[in-house]
């Protein structure tokens, strides 16, 4: 197997994914087909199950794009049933110890790197017997930082083996830093970054960055994370509808939805 993501990552190339929130395979082979490095299928916020990974990796597979899943909680079964279903990737959210960030490693790594259980149902399929010792080395393992606690131990989980980056939610760390969500410009969330992607550079670790629009995820990069993303299939969708509107010279009647900037999700 070949993690393309990883690679980039590796050779130091910036990257731009895309976070998928609605359980429908079309949306996601449109996704994949759009020249996005990566997509994440989020199981902790997004509409979808984990039954629906089954319809959606698969929708995707063959196209130049990374998997990603983000479980709904730091569970070994979680983390185990999502790779097993062909995630290339796993972003585990609120990690806020060492201890924590030990547990999603066991849980993305065969043996003796960690305690994952053998049973990759569609890898096997897909790379056979080959899989089992190329996952070590090709499964991301990306802890998310959200919380000032997430923060205090932010060097120490950076240096734990086997993570292989941190990603940051950027309004739940604006609520774990107690400045108003969304509130980017303080220097509270500045110095909160500025600390994330320090610790990656000492411990040669991956920055990301979900990003709630294209400007957002651009900003992340020119900081020096890694990747970033660029919206959500809910946001593209929607900014599709106001820029047809727009296009057809009827701005009057652009949905009142649409006329104020709104976040997608909790991230």
């Amino acid at each position: 197997m070949q993690n393309l993501s990883l690679k980039k990552w590796r050779s130091g190339e910036r990257s731009l994914g895309g976070w998928s929130n609605l359980p429908d395979i079309h949306i996601a082979e449109l996704l994949a087909r759009s020249g996005l490095d990566w997509i994440c299928f989020d199981l902790q916020h997004g509409l979808m199950e984990y039954s629906d990974l089954t319809r959606l990796l698969p929708a995707i597979t063959g196209q130049p794009v990374t998997p990603i899943v983000r479980v709904a909680d730091n569970q070994p079964d979680q983390i185990g049933k999502a790779l097993d279903a062909g995630a290339q990737g796993i972003i585990v959210p609120m990690v806020n110890s060492v201890a924590e960030a030990r547990s999603a490693v066991d849980a993305c790594r065969y043996p003796p790197l960690g305690n994952r259980s053998c049973g990759p149902m569609r890898p096997l399929l897909i790379e056979g017997m080959s899989y089992l010792t190329e996952a070590n080395s090709e499964i991301a393992c990306l802890a998310m930082i959200e919380t000032q606690a997430g923060l205090d131990a932010v060097d120490a989980i950076a240096a734990e083996p086997g993570i292989d980056g941190l990603f940051v939610g950027p309004v739940d760390l604006c609520f774990g830093l107690g400045i108003t969500p969304g509130d980017f410009g303080n220097d509270k969330f500045a110095q909160a970054i500025a600390m994330i992607l320090g610790a990656c550079e000492r411990h040669g670790k991956f920055a990301g960055m979900f990003g709630y629009s294209p400007e957002l995820a651009g900003q992340a990069l020119e900081q020096g994370f890694t990747f970033a993303s660029l919206g959500t299939d809910i946001s593209f969708l929607r900014d599709g509808v106001t820029g047809a509107f727009t296009r057809s010279g009827c701005a009057d009647q652009e949905p009142a939805a649409t006329k104020e900037e709104e976040p997608t999700a909790g991230y």
